[in-house]
């Protein structure tokens, strides 16, 4: 009996401490989106979501965009007590920042020991023509106040100026004045490109030409060969000759000396 009440106690007191730090720690889940999946130039944005489950006291959320060149805007959006709801507008191409590419929206809100954040994206697609100064944006914040005769409702709207847009339209000026030089560069290395094929198959022209000439050098210079052999040939065999002839004078004059003695012979007989 005793032991039954020792653990009762304990875990008493073991929800008494550990029951608010659990709720403390407790996490609600948040909605969050954009009414356009994709923006150009200056536009209204309009962010909006739930939180769940719905926060019985006043919060907010905290709304930052972020872009390729880093944080675009940062503000505060009122959760609705009873439905969690929240909305928030802000205006596109405010500043130098806003250059094309993908956004990134991040909510963040904490209240009653609950937190909550996520993330949404979108395309943003900077105006190179210019754009209008001034965006009209709407919001509508409804205040109810109960009394014993009426209910009171409020409509805000707020008009607003974007700031930086002569530098802004300067900005996008020189990127489309940039990007027609790289249209022109590209064109004239095209040009180079085609003419650099060109050469290259007049060199490889070239190139088959000299092949060829190099081919028949060679043949007359085996030819050249073969004359120079059969040169020698004909040089051998007039050396031939001119022996034989050499030869044959050398026959005829003895037999001319053969001759003459016999007929010296025969005359010194008959004398």
């Amino acid at each position: 009996m005793k032991t039954i009440r020792t653990i009762a106690t304990v875990m008493l007191a073991a929800f008494l401490v550990l029951g608010p730090l659990a709720a403390f720690g407790a996490t609600s889940t948040m909605t969050l989106s954009t009414n356009a999946t994709s923006y150009a130039g200056q536009q209204p944005i309009t962010v909006s979501g739930t939180i769940t489950p719905a926060p019985t006291i006043a919060s907010s959320v905290v709304v930052t965009t972020r872009g390729p060149m880093g944080a675009v805007d940062i503000g505060t959006a009122a959760v609705t007590i009873g439905t969690g709801a929240f909305s928030y507008t802000l205006v596109s191409g405010g500043s130098a920042a806003w250059v094309s590419g993908t956004f990134t929206v991040n909510g963040t809100w904490g209240a009653q020991g609950n937190t909550a954040t996520t993330t949404t994206t979108f395309v943003y697609v900077g105006a190179v023509g210019g754009s209008t100064s001034t965006v009209t944006v709407t919001n509508t914040v409804t205040s109810t106040i109960t009394t014993a005769v009426s209910t009171a409702t409020t409509t805000t709207t707020v008009t607003t100026q974007s700031p930086d847009t002569t530098q802004l339209s300067a900005i996008q000026a020189s990127l489309l004045a940039i990007t027609n030089t790289l249209g022109t560069m590209t064109t004239t290395l095209g040009t180079i490109s085609s003419a650099i094929t060109a050469l290259t198959g007049s060199v490889n022209t070239l190139q088959s030409g000299v092949t060829a000439l190099t081919s028949q050098l060679t043949s007359i210079s085996g030819n050249i060969s073969t004359v120079n052999g059969i040169s020698s040939q004909l040089t051998t065999l007039n050396n031939g000759v001119n022996n034989n002839q050499t030869y044959v004078l050398v026959v005829a004059a003895l037999a001319a000396i053969t001759l003459v003695l016999e007929l010296a012979i025969l005359v010194r007989k008959l004398s």
